[in-house]
């Protein structure tokens, strides 16, 4: 089974006031740290970005920005250039701005993936359609979608067959990897948390 990583890196990260996915934690940018987590695991990884940002990313990975006919309309837009992009048999979708991700949160997700589904995370009522994975499939639905001006990946999901797993239940400390960084402050407090952990650090 062919699997491709796709990180979404295009977000116009308005309350961040700068571009998330070259935010930095532990020397990484917060979207190395995504493929990073994606290359161990798939196949290929594609990382869809805005095309002012793409002299930012090195040379060597596959970045790509959204196909024409569906350009600018959010992830969905992302999700499906990639799968035009590279065929495969799914998709594991991350975002950037979820820095505490880990390989072995990948590997449950991958491992609890057992049907043409799309899976996706729930911790208790808060939702993450975008640590999920898609299967080829649902292709025309998202292409569909979009064609009819339906830009959310919540409603699009709604009508579709849907896994939600339990975050609490399949990741260890779920409500720390599945954190994402929105605002500056929340940046500072992560910054601060790591500092204290490489003082400690012998």
């Amino acid at each position: 089974m062919r699997t491709v990583g796709v990180v979404l890196a295009g977000g116009e990260s308005r309350r961040f006031g700068s571009p998330k996915a070259f935010a930095m934690i532990e020397g990484e940018y917060f979207y190395e740290r995504s493929y990073r987590l994606l290359a161990e695991q798939c196949d290929d990884v594609i990382i869809v970005t805005r095309e002012e940002l793409l002299p930012k990313f090195p040379i060597g990975k596959k970045v790509i920005t959204d196909c024409a006919e569906v350009k600018g309309n959010g992830p969905l837009s992302g999700i499906y250039s990639a799968m035009q992009e590279e065929a495969a048999d799914r998709y594991v979708v991350l975002p950037c701005d979820m820095p505490f991700l880990t390989v072995t949160a990948i590997q449950k997700l991958l491992a609890a993936a057992i049907s043409e589904a799309v899976y996706s995370i729930r911790l208790d009522d808060v939702y993450h359609p975008l640590v999920s994975i898609w299967p080829q499939a649902v292709q025309m639905y998202i292409k569909q979608a979009l064609k009819q001006k339906q830009f959310s990946v919540m409603k699009l999901l709604q009508r579709m067959d849907v896994v939600w797993l339990n975050g609490e239940v399949l990741f260890d400390n779920a409500p720390l990897i599945l954190q994402n960084i929105n605002n500056r402050e929340q940046m500072k407090e992560v910054n601060r948390h790591d500092s204290i952990r490489r003082r400690q650090t012998p």
